[in-house]
């Protein structure tokens, strides 16, 4: 599903809900420029990275260049259906800056990388052109302070000072003074000062410049602290101090300032929904939602219930973070959307572990067993040997089937969509050859129909360190099989079905509301019978449903606050399933996460390898 900055208001409690119901989420990204191709860097000798250099030459990059496109896919297993369901999201991010702050945003493009996306079909423009926007957690932060210091005078602008030569300047100020001076001494409300103040023909449409505003703020400021002046378009207003219109002024501006980043903030909110105890207030994202893409025939009330939901699941079940090859991309991403990044490499470990406790790398899942690291199958080598694979069963949300109908196998969310596909598979595949976490089956299928054959792709380690797949460039070149689209189900003849064997209703029946008695039936029959003083006939007894503790008869009494108990009669378990083998991949709080998780590939390096954390089960 493509989503730009038109709507992603629409899209963003959905993108909530789906991050917080999800198992695991992947990701992918397109960059507009790769630290391995970065000209002025240090020179080094020749050969293998450490890990250290490597995070050093990646930091570099990912201060320096800009994320233009991201794909993320929700996945979660549906226990309904049996099934692996995916939901893809293509959305191209703006590094340009909408709403106006205190600073500034440099942004830069690489000619090789811009030729690489090119080459693969993408659209450089439409980034700026309708991409949706984004502040950092420190850019955030940054222009609130910036703003809250302007507006107390921390950091007050610089007086001008004037020559003797500068004698309209001069003559303009001695003007000014002379006008409010005059003022003072009548009784209006307010004086407004243009170029022209004090000057016999005043022109139909006053104006001022720039530098002469300064001027008028600098005079007030240094000759009447007693006044304010307030910049217009067209003039400067001078006013008399009131230091409760000027706090209130004060509290309207910063509101102001908090919603124009609130609305900046943009793509950041789906990266808080997915790290660890995310910075989301509970109305920032929904403000976006309501004044800028909610209908306005929406259902504030339902929309602010599932809100609340997804973020308390949120709370207590982060989903795993998933990607292929991801060592650069996860790097961006905490530069792009958290802030300037540490300086080692185990302060990385350490910042992006506490945002991301689970993350799991596909290109070490297909890699762990390599023995020569240059042998590495490619992303498209991965795919296309588990396609084939008949478990677990995956299909695409119907509501999601962009991919489907195009090739756009160039674009972030389907390079998402395809590492979701590659874990579910793959995981499953090597889960079941360790017997990890696998129930008995219900018929004797040979796992030897998962088994996924890859070719490597030999190269020097020359190449190694220079290929783009190194910086998460890795992409497919030919159409892979992906999940189907699921297929609406059609219920058309159990409904003629149902209404054959429907009973007829009677009379009495018809005249009520509901066919069967609820509990404020039977507490609205009860309070009847208390004035009437006769029993309540069995056939308006309410049903065994719920009761609450304490005495409902007693009319007297109020029962608004006891404490509600289910009645558990008639309860029956949830009959357990048991699964063939690779039908589900290993539960996270399995063991087999303990080898495989929080581990990326990172080819090029004399390590190969960068342990992140343990993986906590």
């Amino acid at each position: 599903m493509d989503v730009d900055a038109a709507s992603f208001p629409h899209h963003l409690l959905g993108m909530f809900v789906n991050i917080s119901e999800a198992d695991f989420v992947s990701f992918d990204l397109e960059l507009s420029g790769i630290p391995s191709r970065i000209q002025d860097k240090p020179a080094r000798p020749p050969g293998r990275f450490s890990l250290e250099e490597r995070y050093a030459e990646t930091k570099m990059g990912a201060d320096r260049y800009q994320i233009l496109q991201v794909g993320i896919t929700c996945a979660r297993f549906d226990y309904l259906a049996n099934k692996y369901i995916l939901r893809p999201y293509n959305i191209n991010l703006s590094p340009l800056l909408g709403e106006r702050i205190d600073f500034e945003r440099e942004i830069s493009f690489q000619s090789g990388a811009c030729t690489f996306l090119l080459n693969n079909g993408f659209d450089l423009g439409a980034p700026f052109a309708n991409g949706v926007q984004y502040l950092s957690r420190q850019e955030a932060q940054r222009a609130k302070q910036m703003a809250w210091d302007r507006l107390e005078n921390k950091n007050p602008v610089p007086d001008l000072q004037l020559k003797e030569g500068d004698v309209e300047s001069l003559n303009f100020m001695r003007r000014v003074r002379e006008a409010i001076v005059k003022w003072k001494a009548g009784f209006s409300a307010m004086l407004e000062i243009t170029t022209h103040t004090g000057l016999a023909n005043r022109p139909p449409i006053p104006v001022i410049t720039r530098f002469e505003k300064r001027l008028v703020h600098q005079l007030v400021r240094a000759e009447f602290p007693e006044l304010v002046s307030i910049g217009r378009l067209e003039c400067v207003r001078i006013l008399a101090l009131d230091p409760e219109r000027e706090a209130d002024n004060i509290r309207r501006i910063k509101n102001r300032i908090r919603d124009s980043i609130v609305r900046q903030t943009g793509f950041r909110w789906i990266f808080e929904a997915m790290v660890k105890g995310g910075d989301i207030d509970r109305t920032d994202p929904l403000y976006v939602a309501r004044t800028t893409g909610m209908s306005v025939t929406a259902d504030v009330h339902d929309i602010r219930d599932r809100y609340d939901r997804a973020l308390e699941r949120l709370k207590t079940k982060q989903p795993v973070l998933v990607g292929h090859n991801m060592f650069t991309d996860i790097v961006y991403f905490y530069r792009t959307f958290v802030g300037k990044l540490p300086d080692t490499l185990q302060g990385f470990q350490h910042a992006i572990h506490e945002l991301f406790p689970r993350i799991i790398d596909t290109k070490y899942l297909a890699t762990h067993a390599e023995g020569d690291l240059n042998a590495s199958p490619t992303l498209q080598e991965i795919a296309e040997g588990l396609s084939k694979q008949p478990l677990p069963h995956i299909i695409t949300h119907a509501d999601y089937s962009k991919y489907q109908d195009t090739e756009a196998f160039h674009e972030a969310g389907y390079d998402s969509l395809l590492t979701a596909t590659i874990m579910i598979r793959l995981a499953a595949k090597l889960g079941t050859e360790r017997k990890v976490d696998i129930p008995a089956p219900l018929s004797c299928a040979s796992s030897s129909s998962g088994q996924a054959s890859f070719k490597s792709a030999k190269s020097t380690a020359a190449e190694e360190v220079q290929d783009f797949f190194n910086d998460g460039r890795e992409k497919v070149k030919q159409p892979v099989p992906l999940p189907p689209v699921e297929q609406p189900r059609i219920e058309k003849g159990n409904k003629k079905r149902r209404a054959k064997r429907a009973p007829k209703k009677s009379k009495q029946t018809d005249q009520r509301r509901f066919e069967t008695t609820n509990i404020f039936d039977s507490l609205r029959q009860l309070s009847l019978n208390a004035e009437s003083g006769s029993p309540s006939s069995p056939e308006e007894e309410p049903p065994a449903q719920a009761t609450w503790d304490g005495d409902m008869a007693d009319a007297s009494g109020s029962w608004e606050n006891d404490v509600y108990v289910s009645d558990r009669t008639g309860w029956v378990d949830i009959e357990q399933v048991q699964r063939e083998p690779m039908e589900l991949i290993p539960a996270f709080r399995s063991p087999f996460w303990k080898e495989f998780g929080n581990t990326l590939r990172v080819f090029g390096t004399e390590e190969a390898v960068l342990k992140i954390a343990n993986w906590d089960t």
